[in-house]
């Protein structure tokens, strides 16, 4: 199962930059025993990440299996997480509202086999977002990273199926291409590095058949829970899907 907990927090001064505290917030709040085995895993089954949307502060934690849901939602979930502190103390953080969202992966799969798949997806990029291929950081788009990216993280966080296949990464690249962009770069703050970075949209066309637009659709709707690129666990790589637009 894929679920979102956002909390609605009141304190204007945090934004995307405390995100690696409030990954501490999430360690300190849940089981000893869990939080090291998350600490020994490669591909987390969880991301989270800080917004501000319409002046209000969202800190969004999303978990992306059952087993991740029970360990950490449910915990802070909990009435009894109610405020929290970061920075040694020196920033108070109280929360307002929890809100919960939930989805089986069987509704992705079932969309997928039952709704046509659309000619463009428009995606933004919320928080810095960033890649990494031998040894350096990219930081610009590219369908070939996106894919691969969310291809293992969803294969990573499910026994059941196992998404990552090269023949089928190679004709997501042949058939998607990058249309326009409103990009800008960027960095991600942790501990005293900056990681390089950039935030902003883009629009995707589908040249291929509609099994591919079905197929990328199901990938990113995945990607809003999980995130993309690296760092999706301290709060880098959050993105939106917007399904349809009128650019031809």
């Amino acid at each position: 199962m894929l679920a979102r907990l956002e909390l609605i927090l009141d304190n204007e001064q945090i934004d995307y930059r405390n995100s690696s505290n409030l990954q501490g917030v999430i360690m300190e709040n849940i089981d000893t025993g869990y939080a090291q085995v998350l600490h020994e895993q490669a591909l987390n089954p969880y991301s989270q990440y800080l917004v501000k949307r319409d002046g209000i502060t969202v800190w969004c934690i999303n978990t992306l299996n059952k087993e991740a849901y029970e360990n950490i939602i449910k915990r802070l979930i909990d009435s009894q997480f109610s405020h929290f502190s970061i920075k040694n103390e020196q920033v108070k953080v109280k929360i307002k509202e929890k809100r919960l969202i939930t989805m089986e992966k069987s509704e992705l799969m079932k969309e997928f086999y039952e709704e046509e798949g659309q000619r463009f997806y428009n995606i933004e990029f919320m928080t810095p977002t960033s890649f990494k291929s031998n040894g350096k950081y990219v930081i610009f788009p590219n369908i070939e990273m996106i894919s691969r990216s969310l291809m293992k993280k969803y294969t990573n966080t499910s026994s059941e199926l196992d998404m990552y296949d090269e023949d089928t990464l190679q004709q997501l690249v042949e058939c998607c291409e990058i249309t326009r962009y409103k990009l800008q770069s960027t960095s991600f703050p942790l501990e005293r590095v900056n990681i390089p970075a950039y935030k902003g949209s883009i629009s995707m066309k589908i040249n291929g058949n509609n099994t591919i637009s079905r197929y990328i659709r199901l990938l990113l709707k995945f990607g809003e829970y999980s995130g993309v690129g690296i760092k999706t666990s301290i709060g880098m790589g959050a993105i939106r899907l917007y399904e349809f637009t009128k650019n031809s």
